[in-house]
């Protein structure tokens, strides 16, 4: 997470430099005074024009900012950047006495909460939370979705069941695979869409699908909707194919599998695609991570995909593709087979299970 301390006075420098022990890649911010007298190192940042002004870049630059300053500074500061919570950074503000550290912004989708908790444990601090799910110990569906790496399709509805947990109603949560997750408040998980309880005062659904249910929720009910990690891209492809016709191939195939591509956790190739650069550039284009796999672990999950003479000739395997995208998810289920078309092959496969780590291999 990309961090900027920002400390107004002398002490609060001192303080910053006890931080980059949590934070080493962190930058420092300081007023342009406390560089001119050659005292503070040169690796510290000056903060230009007024405090307000010198807010603006470091608050849309960067994903955390930890003020040592009273609360009322910080919030003065950056109220004219405020744009909504799925776009705020996390802000963290940490008394000169050290006593208390206050998660002020983007508590949960922005980790402002997590990081509190982190920096008190590190300066022996009262660190302060006031987000009302975590006060009543009730489950937050936006930090739910941040710690898992998961996205909300419809925010706006987020606000209306977190009001209905906080008033004690029942708030159905329906998730498409096996969902094995710590939750607290009234929610009644179930795994059919046909349990959904339309007297409860809303529902979660987690589900890769573009309409996970067979008819809309009634008028009138939160309906929150969240796209997990769950689906794994398998990709072959000829030498050279722009990355421009990688990414077109794959919105294409999750289009015809009816699935969000908000739900891509990876794409995966084999060794002899490692440097593929197209590919490379497909990945990093739409956020995932490139998983690698060598020839024998392809061959032991050919399972029943395909063979292709051809490409068994040209790098050693019958298939890429599918038994790529059956590795990177576990052996999971096989949603979209081997697609073939303009130098791409395409397979996608789901989890069987979630949340699921995507370290595994």
């Amino acid at each position: 997470m990309r961090t900027a301390i920002i400390a107004v006075s002398r002490r609060g420098i001192r303080i910053a430099a006890l931080l980059k022990e949590l934070y080493p890649e962190a930058d420092i911010y300081v007023p342009p005074r406390f560089l001119s007298d050659g005292e503070e190192p040169n690796t510290h940042l000056p903060l230009h024009g007024s405090f307000r002004e010198a807010l603006g870049p470091l608050f849309s630059g960067y994903r955390l900012l930890i003020f040592i300053s009273a609360a009322a500074v910080a919030v003065r500061a950056i109220a004219s950047y405020l744009q909504g919570k799925d776009k705020d950074p996390a802000v963290v503000t940490i008394d000169e006495q050290v006593r208390f550290v206050i998660s002020l912004l983007s508590g949960h989708l922005g980790g402002a909460n997590a990081e509190t908790e982190k920096i008190a444990r590190q300066l022996n601090a009262q660190p302060v939370v006031t987000t009302a799910t975590d006060g009543c110990g009730i489950t937050a569906f936006d930090d739910l979705t941040r710690r898992l790496g998961w996205h909300i399709e419809n925010l706006g509805e987020l606000k209306k069941i977190s009001a209905a947990l906080l008033e004690e109603q029942e708030v159905i949560l329906y998730s498409e695979k096996p969902f094995q997750y710590p939750l607290q408040g009234r929610i009644n998980l179930v795994d059919s869409a046909g349990q959904l309880n339309k007297t409860a005062a809303g529902v979660v659904i987690i589900s890769s699908r573009l309409n996970p249910l067979p008819e809309p929720s009634p008028p009138g009910l939160p309906c929150l909707l969240i796209r997990p990690l769950s689906i794994a891209a398998g990709v072959g492809c000829r030498r050279g194919v722009p990355a421009e016709m990688i990414i077109a191939i794959i919105e294409e195939g999750f289009r015809n599998a009816g699935r969000s591509l908000s739900s891509l956790a990876c794409l995966a190739t084999g060794e002899f695609k490692a440097d593929e650069k197209g590919l490379l550039q497909a990945a990093a284009y739409l956020g995932v991570p490139l998983k690698i796999y060598t020839r024998r672990q392809i061959a032991g999950a050919l399972g029943e995909s395909v063979i292709s003479d051809f490409v068994e000739e040209q790098v050693g395997v019958g298939a890429v593709a599918e038994p790529c995208a059956r590795l990177a998810s576990d052996s999971g289920e096989i949603i979209m087979p081997t697609r073939r078309g303009k130098g791409v092959t395409l397979a996608l496969a789901e989890v069987r299970q979630l949340p699921f780590s995507w370290q595994n291999e």
